[in-house]
């Protein structure tokens, strides 16, 4: 008999230190993931279902819960540590970005609104009609709403506006690799494109949201007009393009610094605004030299011309001036020209309207952009004080 209880004994020992032998494993292999995750190369991406779960010994849909507001709480600290001034983006930064927002599936995004609260943003989705001058009506507008309602507008990573301006994630804005939760959300549509229609703000915040088509109205967007100017900041090659365009007509013209000229940049758009069926109607010769001639007085004038109607403007700009027309270059790159002009004189079309608003000068204006009685005009208010700027001066 006591032999039997000597064999149970040493059974239950042989058990116990099998046990014992495994739990350590385990732990060390815990262990080991936690110094990998907050190691000197710490990232985001490091952070996946697989890991967490093994860690916390949880289940799959709890670990990505954890993963994504791990990200976020991420982004926020990240954002907060870059310089406003920087040139670029940190390679690293964004790969680990793009990594993690691949797992991301929840509805709302977790971010951090102080140090000891956390609370969930609803998504507010736009749409990207049009070109460059539609998509950035579209993003500002977007981001605006986005910060009167206490929204997230989201964005393609690296699509047309982020590919040209140096976006970032903050308290309003996040940028994903793709769309699809925008895909299935409820859908706010304006009256109007091109007037402001407070009924589009009005409503209630308790879902994913889609707005749209044009919202062109600086309205939607101009309480926050600080935060989309440091947001609209053209990528570097883009500011390197337009220093050596600038460099050569200094030099044509025997200017020695730029601090010597002031460059009045010229958008004149014709084309297909000239048979558009909507009722456009385009700057006349009359309307160029009244602008031009508004600047008779300023010292050293340089006028830059970008146009796709190149043999209309040589004729038609006023003679006796110095005048340069820029041919060759990308939209973004003419853009990037006339907004780091002094001044701007626009006609017709969002291009024009978002290269002035991004200048820092004095913005002339064509007062007429749409024909009376065509379908164009029903889009505008009545003096069309809801598209143009109140400081900008019409003519």
């Amino acid at each position: 008999m006591y032999g039997v209880y000597i064999k149970g004994v040493l059974l239950f020992v042989y058990i116990f230190v099998v046990c014992g032998i495994l739990y350590c494993n385990h732990a060390a292999q815990r262990f080991s993931l936690l110094n990998k995750m907050f190691s000197r190369g710490f990232s985001p991406s490091a952070i996946n279902t697989d890991m967490i779960s093994k860690i916390f010994v949880i289940n799959s849909t709890s670990a990505k819960r954890i993963e994504s507001m791990s990200y976020h709480r991420f982004i926020v600290e990240e954002n907060n540590n870059l310089n406003q001034t920087s040139m670029g983006r940190n390679s690293t930064y964004e790969q680990s970005t793009s990594n993690a927002l691949e797992s991301v599936t929840m509805k709302t995004v977790e971010l951090p609104t102080s140090s000891t609260t956390t609370k969930s943003k609803f998504l507010l989705c736009t749409g990207t009609m049009g070109r460059l001058g539609n998509h950035l009506f579209e993003f500002a507008s977007g981001y605006g709403i986005a910060a009167k309602k206490d929204m997230l507008s989201v964005i393609r990573q690296k699509g047309l506006v982020d590919s040209i301006f140096e976006l970032k994630n903050d308290s309003r804005l996040l940028l994903l690799r793709d769309l699809k939760e925008c895909k299935t959300v409820p859908k706010r549509f304006e009256r109007w494109c091109s007037r402001y229609d407070p009924r589009l703000e009005n409503f209630t915040v308790n879902s994913n949201l889609w707005i749209g088509w044009g919202l062109q109205s600086w309205k939607y967007f101009n309480d926050s007009y600080r935060e989309l100017r440091e947001q609209l900041t053209f990528r570097k090659h883009i500011r390197n393009k337009v220093v050596l365009i600038q460099e050569g007509i200094l030099k044509k013209f025997n200017f020695t610094s730029r601090s010597d000229v002031t460059f009045i940049g010229v958008h004149i758009r014709r084309g297909d605004m000239l048979t558009d069926p909507l009722g456009y109607d385009v700057a006349t010769p009359e309307y160029l030299s009244r602008a031009v001639t508004f600047f008779q007085n300023y010292s050293n004038t340089v006028f830059t011309v970008c146009t796709l109607d190149l043999e209309w403007s040589k004729q038609y700009m006023p003679k006796n001036i110095k005048v340069e027309f820029i041919v060759g270059n990308s939209p973004e790159v003419d853009m990037a020209l006339l907004a780091f002009s002094d001044h701007v004189i626009q006609t017709v079309g969002t291009f024009s309207w978002w290269s002035s608003w991004l200048n820092n000068g004095t913005v002339i204006y064509y007062k007429w952009p749409a024909k009376e009685g065509g379908k164009l005009r029903k889009t505008f208010s009545a003096d069309y004080s809801d598209y143009f700027l109140p400081h900008w001066i019409g003519m």
